[in-house]
């Protein structure tokens, strides 16, 4: 009875072993099955799954456009190397999305945005003491306009004096900027004197004196007067007259020999 005992004992360890081995292969082919239908069902719900879409984000800020995609199942990822000047979207507020507004997506999709930095702008630059060319060179090199231009004769070193925007103002592009601009030290100014019946030559000597120019000097008979008296003078006498004007005359020519 031992012995046949101890015969049967090596065939109920192979049948224990098999049994083993053909339990832990049919685990996991249930494993896969089930990890396979899992996949199948996500793959399925999401392709045929109801499609919604994409609200118009734009304008809105970063908080309110998340709490509306999120009320239809997506999410919002910003896009800062997308930012850029827009003259007609407020700072920071959605200029452009991506997938754009109505296009139909899934669930769970993410909207990728960029912001407005706002109108693009502009610092006046210091214009004092600029010549009047150099001030337009340095409104334009800075996207600026140069505006109306007034000048006047004053004390001091010539160039602008003062400019209609102040420096450091921030502007929009392409704004103008008005300039005042100072000519120098005013040049005196006299008074034509009545110089009818007075001799050309001491008058051109003192007039010449003084810097004026003379101008057309033009001879006539004139019956009774000298020769080299003056007869008629531009400017006329009363008359303002600065070194920049020119003076012109009519002298009396010697009287023809008969």
């Amino acid at each position: 009875m031992s012995r046949a005992a101890g015969e049967s004992t090596p065939v109920l360890l192979k049948s224990t072993a098999v049994g083993g081995v053909l339990g832990r292969v049919l685990y996991a082919l249930i494993l896969l099955g089930v990890l396979a239908a899992t996949s199948w069902i996500s793959f399925s719900k999401f392709v045929l799954g109801k499609s919604l879409d994409i609200p118009d984000l734009t304008s809105l800020s970063l908080e309110e456009a998340q709490a509306v995609a999120a009320e239809v199942g997506l999410s919002v990822a910003p896009d800062p190397s997308k930012d850029t000047f827009d003259e007609k979207v407020p700072l920071r507020r959605i200029r452009r999305q991506i997938p754009a507004p109505g296009t139909a997506v899934k669930m769970g999709q993410t909207v990728r945005v960029s912001f407005s930095l706002g109108p693009h702008t502009i610092r006046v630059p210091e214009l004092s003491g600029l010549t009047e060319r150099t001030a337009a060179l340095s409104l334009r090199r800075s996207g600026l306009q140069e505006g109306a231009v007034a000048a006047a004769h004053v004390f001091g070193a010539p160039g602008v004096v003062a400019q209609g925007v102040q420096p450091g103002t921030v502007t929009t592009p392409d704004a103008a900027v008005d300039v005042l601009l100072n000519r120098g030290a005013p040049e005196p100014t006299y008074v034509m004197p009545d110089l009818i019946g007075r001799d050309f030559d001491r008058v051109k000597l003192s007039f010449e004196a003084r810097g004026f120019k003379l101008g057309g000097v033009k001879s006539q008979v004139y019956e009774g007067a000298a020769a080299g008296t003056i007869l008629r003078q531009f400017p006329l006498a009363g008359f303002p007259v600065t070194v920049r004007d020119t003076l012109s005359f009519v002298v009396a020519s010697p009287e023809p020999v008969s």
